[in-house]
């Protein structure tokens, strides 16, 4: 063991090659590889074999492969060892061959700065490759470098399978080594639910059974995820996610729950993920913070979504299919645990502000509604209020931008005849602006642009007290709205409101927007009371 070598990257790596069956590699020689080839040959299970020649190293792990019928590695030095791969890398490509590239790099501030065997070697292979992927040196952020290097040997043998490259970035000194055993990094699983045998459904119901705090949380979804009850009521699953998850049985105010100091034993043994982006910061940092046993995201592609740093396994499929796994053969888990979740939600009683025009407009709007919601302080002031059963919520939370809100919303209306509300603070509707000059708006669009003179979001984190950092402005929407064809109106204090909410609420012969002037800083410090109240 006096070889192997003491950098974090290279002892990581080794040890997930073998948790994922990586277990022969072809070495070439060189210098920067050194430690890398060293410390292979200094585990008893690892089978290596030596060629001097790169390009004749890649076929012979190419016909290693295919009579082996599982991956094998190529271990090269940096510089022009890695090019002449190329035509074994091809092969492995169009043969689906589990070829498992491994070079060793200049570090990259070296690259192009006259520095011998450097040039620019992530993605060197470009499509041929099933996955490049470049590991950070040092250990500032290690969950980073554990899921890269989980990833790419996991696309290995992924599907149809092929090669794969990982690029490994190695600062001088190279040659530290150390006595110290090889400890288990986090090894993140995928189970592709079609092909699953009868020995993985074994192992998915046994980590279930291990896990008696069960946590199902949404995110993002274009339509309900269609949770059989049965997993709430019979086997003791909390469900949670946002009003952007559109599923009923979801409980949908997570933040008013956790307020500001979540209790961390409301983190679970066992998450499971489904769909895109959680808005909650305080539900990140509780599961970043304290992280579950078990991390399983649903991925109908297989993609690798590492939100809380936390992943153990990807389910690649129908959702559906392990809904019905869990609701018929899951055992029983922890129903205390559920219901904490349970709890009663406080409804936030507000006075004349952003809040309190969200939470009236929303309780106002009719089931068979649309909600579009702006990013930044309008959907997290969404959060704190229930909305009407039936009513779907969409956002763009692809990105999180303030960029493209009122297009978006507006697109989707001119296609869909149910009453369509928008809720949107200053900068995205004036970054947007043209979207009212867009051509046919149907008369079912309600707008509700919350102008506080700028951004409000940044009243709640904490940013430099500037102008430019804030975006503050005087402008008013009326003039162009009008112009666009809106019926319009304003609202500046709280007495104003009630007839600009009946606008929005009823019907009109052409789109409405109202305008409601707040107190940003004056919003912020009713918020912070609010949630101080817990």
């Amino acid at each position: 063991m006096a070889d192997i070598s003491s950098t974090a990257s290279i002892r990581e790596l080794v040890t997930l090659m073998r948790a994922h069956d990586v277990t022969r590699c072809v070495a070439c020689p060189g210098s920067r590889n050194s430690p890398i080839v060293a410390t292979l040959a200094a585990l008893s299970d690892m089978e290596l074999r030596g060629a001097t020649d790169e390009r004749s190293a890649g076929f012979a792990a190419c016909g290693w492969a295919a009579q082996v019928q599982a991956p094998v590695a190529v271990c090269v030095t940096s510089g022009s060892a890695l090019l002449n791969l190329h035509p074994a890398v091809a092969e492995a490509a169009y043969r689906h061959l589990p070829l498992l590239v491994i070079s060793a790099d200049r570090p990259a501030s070296w690259i192009g700065q006259q520095d011998g065997q450097t040039l620019p070697q992530p993605g060197v292979f470009g499509a041929l490759c099933r996955m490049s992927v470049q590991i950070p040196e040092g250990d500032s952020e290690p969950w980073h470098r554990n899921r890269l290097l989980n990833e790419a040997l996991m696309e290995l043998t992924h599907r149809a399978g092929g090669p794969v490259h990982i690029n490994m970035p190695l600062s001088e000194p190279l040659f530290g080594t150390s006595t110290e055993p090889l400890q288990q990094p986090r090894v993140i699983r995928r189970t592709e639910l079609a092909r699953m045998t009868a020995d993985e459904e074994t192992e998915l119901l046994d980590t279930v059974a291990a896990c008696s705090r069960r946590l199902i949380l949404l995110g993002q979804l274009p339509q309900d995820a269609a949770i059989p009850p049965t997993l709430a009521a019979e086997k003791a699953f909390a469900i949670i996610g946002e009003h952007l998850c559109n599923t009923a049985i979801a409980i949908t105010q997570p933040d008013s729950i956790l307020g500001p100091q979540p209790a961390t034993d409301l983190s679970p043994d066992l998450l499971i993920t489904y769909g895109g982006c959680i808005v909650s910061k305080r539900l990140k940092a509780l599961l970043r913070n304290n992280p579950p046993k078990e991390h399983w995201h649903i991925s109908p592609d297989g993609e690798v979504v590492d939100t809380f740093c936390c992943l153990t396994r990807v389910i690649e499929g129908d959702p559906a299919e392990l809904w019905e796994l869990l609701s018929a053969f899951a055992e029983e888990g922890d129903e205390s645990y559920a219901e904490r979740w349970l709890q009663p939600v406080p409804v936030p009683q507000f006075p004349y502000s952003g809040m309190q025009l969200v939470g009236d407009l929303l309780g106002a709007m009719p089931g068979d509604s649309v909600l579009h919601l702006a990013n930044s302080s309008a959907v997290r002031f969404a959060q704190l209020y229930p909305l009407p059963e039936g009513v779907q919520v969409e956002c763009n939370r692809g990105v999180n931008g303030i960029e493209g809100s009122l297009s978006t919303a507006i697109g989707y209306a001119m296609g869909d005849s149910r009453p369509q509300f928008i809720i949107c603070g200053d900068l995205s509707f004036f970054y947007d602006m043209n979207a009212l000059w867009l051509q046919g708006i149907p008369a079912h669009v309600r707008i509700l642009l919350i102008n506080n003179g700028g951004g409000g979001i940044f009243d709640l984190i904490p940013t430099p007290e500037h102008p430019l950092v804030n975006g503050a402005h005087h402008a008013t929407a009326a003039g162009w709205a009008q112009s666009c064809g809106f019926e319009c109106l304003s609202v500046h204090n709280e007495h104003d409101w009630p007839a600009a909410l009946a606008a929005l609420t009823s019907p009109s012969d052409r789109p409405v927007l109202v305008e409601a002037f707040t107190d940003s800083v004056a919003d912020a410090a009713f918020l912070k009371q609010f949630y101080a109240q817990y």
